[in-house]
């Protein structure tokens, strides 16, 4: 599991907030579609530094995030202050919250960080037990066809941070992807970052398979720029959301 300094944290805001920024607006329009009147209740589940999370507090929700790193959570209290966000510095198959929550979401392919199928099943089965009967869940993931596709390095750059971003080789069903950079002060000093997030392929049916032993039911798998409409082959995309309801 990747480990999340300061310096990269910085670079995922400035670099990285544009999916999760647009991704939070889609689940809200999702959760007022699938259910009209719930209550304003969200668990984030791999909520980073809070931008999904932000967005859902401005629209008067309850907010619950976990996240594994305790360098993202400390910039998500920074995003949510003033707020009464709960936020947990805990792994993704083994949280507690205060209380069930009408709403989930996970953005940015935490099913494949998380590990093999067993860890998904236990990420599955945890916010699971964390939704309240009657509510939802949405998540995002990259496909087989998605992990497999050769990208080449993106380097990105400001005048605070730099980053170069590269894709390692396929090791069976398991790729790395090495993301190195240097977070400059004012003063002219550079702190030099690097860290390697491991992503899973997993096959969508297998996933679907997973929900449902942890007792969710699939309402329909979508392309992640139309959520609300199902998608005939899921493995023809290389990312897909999934949404499904706790009966």
């Amino acid at each position: 599991m990747a480990e999340y300094v300061d310096a990269f944290v910085t670079a995922y805001d400035r670099f990285w907030a544009p999916y999760p920024e647009r991704m939070g607006d889609a689940w809200l329009r999702l959760h007022a579609h699938v259910a009209p009147g719930a209550e304003r209740s969200l668990l984030d589940v791999g909520c980073g530094t809070g931008i999904v999370a932000a967005r859902f507090a401005a629209a008067g929700y309850r907010i619950v995030g976990v996240d594994v790193s305790e360098a993202m959570i400390a910039r998500a209290r920074e995003r949510l202050a003033g707020t009464d966000a709960v936020l947990i510095a805990a792994d993704a198959v083994d949280f507690e919250v205060p209380r069930p929550c009408a709403f989930a979401v996970s953005t940015y392919d935490i099913v494949n960080h998380v590990g093999g199928i067993d860890r998904v099943r236990a990420y599955l089965r945890r916010v699971h037990q964390a939704v309240a009967p009657g509510g939802w869940f949405g998540f995002d993931m990259s496909t087989v066809r998605g992990l497999s596709a050769d990208v080449p390095p993106v380097s990105r750059q400001d005048e605070a941070v730099s980053v170069v971003v590269a894709r390692g080789p396929l090791d069976g069903d398991r790729r790395p992807l090495h993301v190195t950079g240097e977070l400059r002060t004012d003063d002219g000093r550079a702190t030099p970052f690097a860290t390697t997030i491991t992503n899973t392929a997993h096959p969508v049916a297998d996933v679907l398979a997973a929900l449902a032993d942890a007792g969710w039911v699939t309402s329909h798998v979508a392309a992640i720029d139309d959520l609300l409409t199902p998608v005939p082959d899921p493995e023809a995309l290389p990312r897909v959301a999934v949404v499904a309801r706790r009966p």
